[in-house]
């Protein structure tokens, strides 16, 4: 099947660039486009220089979990979308395909939201993401933190204490996975939405992983509708995750059903895999995208 359907692939990378060509490649035909922010704390890849498909955005520094992250992200949509693409694929530069690029034009040919979103606060601690204050301003899993570190922590607790967010700017709070496949009327709908409500920006930027919540929520609260779920697999089975992509996955990609994160949709990408997984993208490529 020829795709004939304008994709953009928006990816967020800050290291890893012999597997992020890996995947560029395996993604590559002429009706494709990558738009790719780079971590600014990060060298610039320089094995991509002879791809003629390929826009770098302006970087700014991302922290782990921060609005930074979110705002890579929104940067990549807004700057994508004046090209004026069918769909627009938001993956992570640790990702790959495990099926043939026709899997996803079939699914794409068939219209639809490819994104996996659930009402409500899934726990009292994802609550806390949105109802406690937060700074974007350090790596939060290093794990012997230092003095500078503890004091904005414990500060960050004292400001979440006496001055909750109350005042939610939506109705319904909606979560779910970072990833998706979204098409252009509804990336335009959230950029422009966004752009006409700027409390949204003010409320998520002191947020807890708020690319798992700000964009489902526009969408939940909005008419958009036909959401399909993502097509991204992820392991979770490992704490902190998500778990390296490993041998031992093979025998879930080979099988007829491979679930997303959600389990409600047939994943297409799986994340995350190793600058050194040579030889496992080898066998992928071989029994899965031949």
């Amino acid at each position: 099947m020829e795709n004939k359907i304008k994709i953009a692939y928006l990816i967020t990378a800050y290291h890893d660039y012999d597997h992020l060509k890996k995947l560029i490649l395996a993604l590559t035909d002429r009706h494709v486009f990558f738009y790719i922010h780079i971590d600014k704390s990060s060298l610039m890849p320089a094995n991509l220089d002879d791809f003629n498909n390929i826009q770098f955005i302006k970087r700014h520094k991302v922290w782990w979990a921060g609005w930074s992250h979110q705002k890579a992200i929104l940067n990549l949509m807004s700057e994508a979308i004046k090209k004026n693409h069918d769909y627009y694929a938001l993956i992570s530069g640790s990702d790959y395909p495990i099926k043939k690029n026709n899997f996803l034009y079939s699914k794409l040919n068939e219209g639809g939201e490819f994104i996996s979103i659930k009402e409500g606060f899934p726990s009292e601690m994802k609550k806390g993401w949105v109802t406690k204050f937060y700074f974007d301003l350090f790596y939060r899993r290093k794990p012997n933190k230092p003095i500078w570190i503890k004091i904005l922590l414990k500060l960050e607790k004292k400001i979440s204490l006496y001055f909750p967010k109350k005042n939610f700017p939506f109705q319904k709070v909606f979560f779910g996975p970072t990833w998706w496949i979204l098409s252009h009327s509804t990336v335009d709908y959230i950029l422009e939405f966004l752009d006409s409500h700027p409390e949204y920006e003010s409320f998520f930027k002191h947020s807890y992983c708020s690319e798992e919540i700000l964009i489902p929520t526009i969408i939940g609260n909005s008419d958009i509708g036909n959401l399909k779920g993502n097509l991204t697999y992820v392991d979770w089975s490992v704490h902190p995750g998500p778990a390296y992509i490993s041998e031992k996955h093979l025998n879930v990609f080979e099988s007829n059903f491979v679930p997303n994160e959600i389990g409600d949709n047939q994943a297409f990408f799986a994340r995350k895999f190793r600058n050194d997984s040579q030889e496992l993208l080898q066998q992928i490529d071989t029994n899965l995208r031949a």
